[in-house]
This record gives C-alpha cells, structure tokens and sequence, in this order.
C-alpha cells in the first residue's frame, strides 16, 4: 500500500482518541525508515480536521557536541557520536513535554532544533516557537520505546569488538537506558516501521545524507562506507528494537526500499 493509504489509517484510528488533552502518539523506526515524512503527513491530513500537531524529534534533544565530547573523555570515546541512549538531553525533553501537555491557546513553547550537518545543536534563538496548545504530540526517533533488555542477549557485533572490546560504552548506553523510560511510558499509542534489514537502513541513511548535503551544502560523511560506519553504533539496537519493540506496537508497519508499506 502506499504511504497516504496508512496516513488514512492512521487518521482514522485518531479520530475518536485526539481531546482536550494532548494525545501522544510515538514512532519508532531505523534510520531512513520514513518516519519525518510519515509523521509531515500525517500533521497534514489532521490539519484540515482542525487538529493541532506537534512532531518532536529525538534528534533535536541530542546532547551539545561540547557534552557528548565530555561524555567521550570520561567515559568511551565513542560517546562522542551522537545516537544511542545517553546522548540525548532527557532534562531538556522532559521540560518541552510539560510545556506542551500544559500550554494553552496563549502559550509560546521554544522546540529545540539539532543540526546534523553541523552536529550540535542551534542556538536557543533558532528554535521553533510553537505558538497554542497541541492536540497531537508525536515524538518519533530511530530508538524510541528502546529498553536495555531488547539487546541485552545480543552478542557484540564485529564492529563493537573492534571499537569497544571491552563492552564499556554499551554497557553505558543500555545503563542510560533507564533514564528514558517515563517518556516511553507516557506515550498513548506507539507506531513501528520496519526495514527490510540493516543494510537498507544503511542504504536508507546514505540517500538521506546525499539530500541533507544537497539543502545545506554540507557533506558529513563523504560515502556510503562512511555512513555504514556511523549507522554500526546502532545495529544492535535496532536489530533488539525489531525483535521486542512489536510487542507493544499498535502499528508495526513495513518499509520495502520502493516506499511501499504494508502491515506486519
């Protein structure tokens, strides 16, 4: 099926959930898997409905480039790259979300914005302001709804036995785990796309890497090989997230590299 068909889908399946309170709705998937661009129409399709939406990135709460470079000296050096749980700023995301579930028609709520061209974040003065109170939040990421238990029996990849022998730094993220699962918790619906395997989502993120190149002029990883490197610091954990994430999942939807869906 296509994409506005599962945007229909979806539309419907909120119609009778979305009130006064904000509905929060999250989407999991790989990198590349689609889920910008799901979220962007389904913030389309609701608008005309007179419902308000909010999509929030997890990439938007990464840490500063200068925190995770701390994180990368006292802890692992591969703390530095930005992705996995621990290097996210959970006490910022946390304050948007009580912003938002508590604004009014009034309110103003500054989002914050991540560059990955540049790797850091904006300047507080390049934030969205969202202007109201939404009726819909989305937060979508490549590792929400993510548990330390979903890679707990994943042996080391040879990626990890080169880079991290001694398994510090993973076991670092599946410890930060923990501290994201208030979030997780609070979601009212949880949305999983799915590729076909992690070579596509390498595939996935190099044509989105070509197009971020193109907007900013910016090049952050100069080839696929570059990209497949980047994309190794989450294998593990999007091959636990595919295992145990549908488990919980109202929609656990697959991705073929065509843009084709269908339901899992």
């Amino acid at each position: 099926m296509l994409l506005a068909d599962v945007i229909s889908d979806l539309v419907t399946f909120l119609d009778d959930k979305i009130s006064n309170t904000p509905y929060t709705l999250a989407v999991s998937g790989g990198q590349g898997a689609g889920k910008s661009t799901m979220c962007k129409a389904l913030e389309d399709a609701l608008l005309p409905k007179g419902q308000k939406t909010l999509t929030l990135s997890l990439d938007d709460f990464y840490h500063s480039k200068a925190t995770r470079q701390m994180l990368a000296d006292t802890i692992h050096p591969l703390c530095a790259t930005r992705g996995v749980p621990g290097t996210h700023d959970l006490t910022l995301m946390r304050q948007t979300l009580a912003a938002l579930r508590k604004a009014d028609d009034t309110s103003h709520t500054p989002i914050p914005r991540f560059s990955k061209s540049h790797d850091d974040r904006l300047s507080e003065e390049d934030w969205l302001i969202f202007e109201g109170r939404p009726n819909l939040i989305i937060i979508e990421g490549w590792c929400v709804g993510a548990e330390a238990n979903f890679i707990a029996e994943y042996p080391p990849t040879d990626w990890e036995r080169k880079h991290d022998p001694d398994g510090i730094w993973k076991c670092w993220a599946m410890n930060q785990a923990d501290a994201y699962k208030d979030i997780w918790s609070a979601r009212d619906a949880l949305i999983l796309l799915r590729q076909k395997d992690f070579e596509q989502v390498i595939d996935s993120r190099w044509t989105q890497e070509q197009q971020n190149a193109r907007e900013s002029g910016i090049w952050q990883f100069e080839n696929r090989d570059a990209v497949a490197d980047f994309c190794a610091h989450y294998e593990s954990w999007t091959k636990g997230i595919w295992e145990y994430l549908p488990n919980y999942a109202d929609f656990h939807i697959y991705r073929d590299s065509n843009y084709i869906f269908s339901y899992l």
